[in-house]
């Protein structure tokens, strides 16, 4: 017998006795996130506004790592964080009534926080299983709210038991910029020009700088290549890539974001005019503030359903999807097919001058 199996006998059996959960008495929602990378903390955003709003006098909490807890205070939804370490796992024992695990599998990581954590319900949502934990050796949860592989993220309470008890909203992701930030990312545009936020680099993909500047060569003629100015969002390799889209584009106005922190940049995704951006982060900020987008993705499922972006129908939006067969894997953001996206940024920015 080794460890998992061993664990196992000292987990909940939660299944044996099903506590169905009372509604009325919930005055403490957890919500453990699916990942803890920053465009899973903007679609969470979505359900704690959900949650707000059904239980407006109830404390909201998120299990938070690095960098994603300045998200979710962003939002101005999160009343307590609990840090993923023992200590703060101690610290929060039994005073949450309800958890909601968004994780996509059962780990001993999060199954150990739930020993001790002991909230009074545990619900979860959709779950891989895996050779040790699973559905059959696994029953330390209250409630299973299955979701379809290509379900997307920021629906999941809509299909869930709170659905069954209640009208829920429409999920939208919300985050907030303070006037300090504001301020300080309007120096890094020109004024009087339509302002461009390229966010090509994100979550371990990439799309081709030869690809992205066939689409604003082809896009921005004319009179546009000189009333739109492109800044390309800071990463840690932004400078080549932006170098080499200078000299890809040399009539057009390109320069590379400043590094910045986190918050500084939710600023600076807010102060943008369009966004442009591939499968990541960044494409989920745009969306938190509304921003009209031009996103990529490769053709691979259950991505692209599970971050289908959360935009308004009223927002201009556009999906590129890679010219691979259908499911391709998800960091494959290359070979777009640009014949619909290019008179698309044409006009939408063409609109905006007017």
């Amino acid at each position: 017998m080794n460890f998992k199996q061993l664990f196992i006998l000292l987990l909940e059996n939660r299944q044996k006795q099903p506590s169905p959960i009372q509604f009325n008495q919930v005055k403490s929602i957890l919500l453990r996130p699916l990942g803890f990378a920053i465009g899973d903390a903007a679609v969470h955003t979505a359900h704690l506004k959900q949650l707000k709003a059904l239980f407006p006098q109830a404390k909201l909490g998120v299990v938070v790592h690095g960098a994603n807890k300045a998200i979710y205070q962003a939002s101005g939804l999160v009343d307590e964080f609990v840090e993923r370490n023992l200590f703060s796992y101690i610290k929060h024992s039994k005073k949450w009534d309800l958890l909601l695990d968004f994780e996509n599998n059962f780990n001993s990581s999060s199954l150990f926080m739930d020993r001790i954590l002991m909230p009074k319900w545990i619900v979860i949502f959709r779950k891989y299983n895996k050779k040790y934990y699973n559905f059959e050796t696994i029953k330390s949860y209250d409630i299973h709210c299955p979701q379809k592989d290509n379900a997307r993220l920021s629906h999941y309470l809509m299909q869930s038991v709170f659905a069954e008890h209640f009208v829920l909203p429409e999920p939208e992701s919300v985050l907030n910029t303070t006037k300090e930030n504001r301020q300080k990312v309007e120096n890094f545009w020109q004024n009087n020009k339509f302002r461009l936020l390229l966010c090509p680099q994100g979550s371990k993909r990439q799309i081709p700088e030869s690809e992205l500047a066939t689409l604003l060569n082809a896009s921005l003629v004319g009179e546009l290549n000189q009333k739109v100015e492109c800044l390309v969002g800071y990463t840690p390799t932004a400078q080549n890539y932006c170098a080499q889209l200078i000299q890809l584009c040399p009539t057009l106005e390109i320069k590379c974001s400043p590094k910045t922190s986190l918050d500084e940049y939710l600023a600076l995704v807010e102060s943008a005019d369009l966004v442009v951006a591939v499968d990541g982060g960044s494409l989920h900020l745009a969306c938190a503030f509304q921003k009209p987008l031009l996103s990529f993705f490769a053709n691979s499922q259950p991505n692209l359903g599970t971050w289908e972006p959360l935009i308004p129908s009223d927002i201009p939006h556009l999906k590129v999807i890679s010219a691979h067969s259908e499911n391709t894997t998800s960091g494959n953001t290359q070979n777009f097919p640009l014949e619909k996206a290019i008179p698309w940024l044409t006009q939408q920015i063409t609109r905006a001058q007017h």
